[in-house]
């Protein structure tokens, strides 16, 4: 069979995050609670390699909102991060309407050890990521 008629491997990529941003994120949620907690992920080639704390990011037991007109003018954000306090990992529809255009978006849940995270895609389905 010629070779470009042959169906090609799709290499899946797979995200990775360093510990030391993971730890972080844990650290803010536990400070925030039992507010919700908001960050945007920055990085490159599916390395989550730091977080952006926006100002003035209103931070409320149900809820966080971030003003994305403040975030720094930089291709580095690739993703969103929040926390939930009531212990919940999954996306509600107003998490999952927030992650489109957002690569990969990391949900941390009480009681926030490094153990209480899910990750999405865009479309709100659960992913997996390596810690590095």
């Amino acid at each position: 069979m010629i070779d470009f008629l042959k169906k090609k491997k799709v290499l899946k990529k797979t995200w990775t995050i360093k510990k030391r941003v993971l730890e972080s994120i844990m650290e803010f949620s536990k400070h925030y609670y039992p507010r919700e907690f908001a960050a945007f992920l920055a990085g490159a080639s599916f390395v989550i390699d730091d977080i952006y704390i926006i100002p003035a990011t209103k931070n409320y037991s149900r809820a966080a909102f971030i003003k994305p007109n403040l975030a720094p003018m930089t291709l580095k954000v690739i993703g969103s991060v929040h926390s939930h306090p009531s212990g919940n990992g999954s996306p509600s529809y107003a998490d999952v309407s927030f992650f489109r255009g957002k690569q990969i978006n990391i949900i941390f849940y009480y009681p926030y050890d490094l153990s209480c995270y899910k990750v999405y895609n865009k479309k709100g389905e659960a992913i997996t990521i390596d810690v590095v």
